[in-house]
């Protein structure tokens, strides 16, 4: 079947939402399909020096990337409409994929089979957006509303905008690990236990919790990878502790050998999270999210420690983490001790893993979005 994917994610770039998209595709393809992905060719572009964007997200060159280019000018949204229509038409897809309203509003007028998958609730940006959800969702060739959470379906029912059974949870997912042997090497008293955390430091991603725990649990190396200079500065400035160690954005290929290299790994969001540094609390997405990271760390097979959050609850439960109150500082630490225990820390890294294989791989989620 082909397949077009229609996205606004700028690519490349360091966000979770790139990445996401970059590992559906792949997820497509492994699954048989002949699949496009479209995007704008976006000039904040934040990787410049990348040459080859399938290397730099640690996928194989099993589909084709296409850009489109935006016009920063009076009658952008024309020649956008203009452009994805034009591919459309070229190359014909059976099927339509798109993190893109507007995308998906051009694929199902044009009589396209569309599924559209969203991560935020649509009518957060704007009323108009979400009086043109609802008339897009009784389109006929509207098929499928893909949500990441069922927290995210709740909200999507009580706007009353479309029909539940036309909305399909599939939460994210994660790679197979093929090496689980190659390690980076870290920073530290090798003599001490390693925690880690990879992802960004935006407020609410649980960095205050561990810029707290750190000087507190100096039994432990405390390794953070990823977050923008920016945001390392600032927290490197705030933890004076020892015991903490920054490493910086490591591109998708690069991320396993780090997280190998943890005994313990931690997902402690707070019940706000901000992405991408936005200030307002209407842009919280505590409630409905679904993080990369911690089907990353299943996959690794990884005991976690994570915030008893609902949301994170939709996935992980007592048998394949620990779970802990997201502010008791002493919560984590107890937790941490906990897991000092090897044994403890492998039956929990097992039942994790145990349960991504059975049901968060970029693989099965691709198949489970389109099935009829």
């Amino acid at each position: 079947m082909k397949i077009l994917y229609i996205a606004r994610a700028t690519i490349p770039s360091r966000e979770a939402n790139s990445i996401q998209v970059m590992k559906m595709c792949q997820a497509f393809a492994d699954n048989g399909h002949d699949v496009v992905l479209l995007v704008p060719d976006k000039k904040n572009n934040t990787e410049p020096s990348v040459k080859d964007l399938h290397t730099y997200y640690g996928v194989k060159k099993c589909f084709t990337i296409r850009k489109f280019k935006i016009r920063h000018k009076q009658g952008r949204a024309f020649f956008e409409i203009m452009a994805i229509k034009k591919y459309l038409l070229e190359f014909d897809p059976d099927l339509v994929y798109s993190r893109c309203s507007l995308g998906c509003a051009i694929s199902c007028l044009n009589g396209y089979k569309t599924f559209y998958e969203s991560h935020l609730p649509i009518w957060r940006s704007s009323s108009i957006k979400k009086a043109g959800f609802q008339l897009l969702s009784k389109n006929r060739n509207f098929k499928r509303l893909i949500v990441i959470s069922q927290a995210l379906k709740d909200l999507y029912i009580k706007q009353h905008i479309i029909a539940p059974d036309k909305i399909s949870i599939a939460h994210d997912g994660a790679d197979e690990i093929t090496d689980f042997t190659a390690k980076a090497k870290l920073s530290g008293n090798q003599g001490r236990l390693n925690i880690g955390y990879s992802g960004h430091l935006y407020t609410g991603k649980g960095m205050e919790v561990i810029a707290k725990a750190a000087p507190l649990a100096k039994e432990f190396n405390f390794h953070l990878v990823g977050g923008t200079e920016k945001d390392i500065a600032y927290w490197k400035s705030a933890v004076t502790s020892d015991n903490v160690f920054f490493y910086g954005f490591k591109p998708q290929r690069e991320l396993p050998e780090y997280i190998n290299s943890f005994d313990i790994c931690l997902l402690p969001n707070q019940e706000i999270v901000l992405p991408c540094g936005k200030e307002d609390h209407k842009h919280n997405i505590s409630a409905f999210t679904s993080p990369l990271k911690m089907f990353e760390y299943m996959a690794h097979k990884k005991a976690i420690i994570a915030s008893d959050l609902p949301v994170l609850r939709e996935v992980l439960h007592e048998s394949n983490a620990v779970l802990v109150q997201c502010d008791d500082i002493h919560a984590w630490i107890e937790a941490m001790e906990r897991l000092r225990d090897a044994a403890t820390r492998e039956i929990i890294a097992q039942k994790a893993y145990d349960d991504f294989i059975r049901s968060y791989t970029w693989k099965n989620r691709a198949k489970l979005v389109i099935a009829e």
